[in-house]
């Protein structure tokens, strides 16, 4: 049955539009450090500024100048957009930090979402022996991680009542909602002053966890004195305050009461407190339970073990015995919430899963909403579920069905006037969400000055007097993977696979004599993607020409194959492009006889 609920007074710092918040005036005039004036914080986004997802913050502690300690927060990975043909992930480029290996004294994760611990596999092998710390659920979904790869060290898990000691940053944890159990906020302590690091975000007076935010801990920490916070902005353009979990149960149970057939829930596989509500839900009406998914498996799996779910043995069964029990008992957790090629849901809804059909009496509840980059792999998902006749469930058609995790704009308000930071630093979010916020902080009155919004690539330097100011700026690049390839696929590899999927691909076969290095038959046009080589022959006819003549130009026996190739590209490229409009990937291929 739904809860109802009002949403926590406000705090008493929290002002009306173009008052001067009360939490500027605590903080003006207090120290907060033991700094002699020489000790400076920079901060870096090594994930970049104004992305949503791969996130990785350093902060880094220096002392007349010199580097002494790195503190870093989250390792997180990003998905590719529609122009990264055939990569798999994005991962922050960590190059800044090779010659500064010996300097990390931690990582720290915030909660358990793979854009904030995905990364971990990949570029903790690039740092060294490294602590790494992390709210208890979170360092168990790390670890699953980690147990996938040759690496042995494992992230320790914290209770929130413990702090973190890293050279000369503290960090203490904050218990935050979100759409995973255990999110935090970090505090970190530093010479200069104390920082805010709140990521992810949204107070949920009801959450089905029954664990709400610690908002104790906030306002205490607001009267010590921030000096800054770095603030989640990705709901910045909601207004009010992002409903609760609570609200998804009454839409997942009318859907359970409509279906005939089996019932698909599919939903971030980390949310572990919306399956477990799913799975209550689904017992209540004599479903059987069945997980589908190596993610889901193995994140259940893990919570369970530590506590977080709890449910009978008795209502789960294999996949294996589904074809044993009718579909109207049925109730499939199924990996695959964003669209993946390579997810369950996405190989039911192409026929192509071994033990699961779908049919016109069932239904699909799609519990989740595209991360920016996977809308059309979604929309092309659910066209293909309705394709078998299924009812499908989402949140562009039903209300309540999903509710962000992040924070509306009374939520960051709320956090804001509680914390009340000298200076305030939007994350999370793309550029408008940046520009959001920062209209929002101007109404508790912030200055414009005040909130902080570097470009990509800016460091960032704070001292215990003074403005902060950019002093450097790092070259930063997506690291991409590729299969098991990491990084191997760079801007050229990138731009060559850009020119075949939009121009196509003609490979130009030359035959040559192995004794005299000779041609010893016309080049030969190969060509896929560019144009129907049937209906095109007297243009590849005339391309052959091209390339023949081109090839003709070296006179004698050739020895520098590559000078001869580029000749041929070029040529190539200007007749193909002169004749079609069209500049395909040209690739000239030597083959001795």
């Amino acid at each position: 049955m739904k809860r109802t609920y009002t949403h926590p007074p406000l705090h008493t710092r929290y002002v009306q539009h173009g008052q001067q918040p009360q939490a500027k005036q605590v903080f003006e005039g207090r120290s907060f450090g033991s700094s002699t004036g020489k000790d400076t914080v920079r901060i870096f986004p090594m994930g970049g500024a104004g992305n949503v997802t791969k996130n990785m913050y350093l902060y880094e502690y220096r002392y007349d100048g010199k580097l002494r300690d790195i503190l870093i927060v989250d390792c997180g990975i990003g998905f590719p957009d529609e122009e990264m043909f055939g990569v798999d992930l994005v991962i922050p480029d960590v190059r800044y930090l090779m010659d500064k290996r010996d300097k990390i004294r931690a990582i720290v994760f915030t909660h358990g979402h793979d854009d904030h611990i995905g990364g971990l596999p990949y570029i903790y092998p690039k740092l060294g022996k490294i602590p790494m710390y992390a709210p208890t659920l979170a360092a168990a979904f790390a670890n699953l991680k980690l147990k996938e790869t040759p690496i042995r060290d494992r992230v320790q898990g914290m209770s929130f009542d413990k702090h973190v000691e890293a050279g000369p940053f503290k960090v203490s944890f904050i218990r935050l909602t979100h759409s995973v159990p255990d999110t935090s906020h970090l505090v970190i302590e530093t010479p200069i002053g104390i920082f805010y690091h709140g990521s992810d975000f949204k107070f949920d007076p009801t959450p089905l966890d029954n664990k709400p935010s610690e908002l104790h801990k906030i306002n205490a920490v607001g009267k010590k004195g921030v000096l800054c916070m770095l603030s989640d902005c990705l709901g910045s353009e909601r207004p009010g305050f992002t409903p609760s979990e609570q609200i998804i149960g009454e839409t997942i149970e009318k859907e359970l009461r409509l279906s005939h057939g089996k019932v698909l829930f599919t939903t971030q596989s980390s949310n572990i407190s919306r399956i477990q509500l799913a799975i209550e839900l689904a017992q209540k009406h004599g479903r059987k339970i069945a997980f589908l998914g190596r993610s889901i498996d193995k994140n259940v799996e893990e919570s369970v073990k530590l506590g977080y779910m709890k449910f009978p043995r008795d209502v789960i069964i294999n996949d294996r015995d589904l074809k044993r029990l009718p579909a109207e008992k049925q109730f499939l957790v199924v990996a695959g919430a964003q669209g993946q090629p390579s997810s369950n849901l996405f190989r039911i809804a192409s026929d192509a899963h071994k033990m699961v059909r779908l049919t016109d009496a069932d239904t699909v509840i799609i519990s989740a909403d595209p991360i920016p980059g996977r809308e059309n792999d979604v929309n092309k998902l659910i066209d293909q579920i309705y394709r078998h006749g299924a009812r499908v469930s989402y949140s562009d058609i039903m209300e309540d069905l999903h509710v962000s995790g992040h924070g509306s704009s009374g939520d960051m308000m709320l956090l804001l006037s509680a914390v009340g930071p000298r200076y305030v630093w939007p994350i999370g979010g793309t550029y408008k969400h940046l520009m959001q916020y920062r209209r929002l902080a101007g109404d508790l009155g912030y200055d414009k000055r005040e909130v902080l919004i570097p470009e990509d690539g800016e460091v960032m330097e704070f001292s215990e007097h003074g403005a902060p100011r950019i002093v450097d700026r790092v070259p930063l690049e997506d690291i991409m993977i590729d299969g098991l390839g990491i990084g191997d696929v760079g801007n050229v590899v990138l731009k060559d696979r850009q020119v075949i999927a939009h121009e196509g691909i003609v490979v130009v076969v030359i035959p040559v004599d192995r004794r005299n290095g000779r041609m010893i038959s016309p080049p030969e046009i190969i060509t896929r993607g560019f144009v129907y080589a049937k209906g095109s022959q007297q243009l590849l006819n005339r391309a052959s020409s091209v390339a023949e003549h081109a090839l003709t130009l070296k006179k004698g026996r050739i020895t520098d194959w590559q000078m001869v190739k580029k000749r041929i590209e070029e040529s190539l490229k200007e007749y193909l492009l002169k004749e079609t409009g069209r500049s395909p990937l040209i690739v000239p291929v030597v083959l001795e006889v």
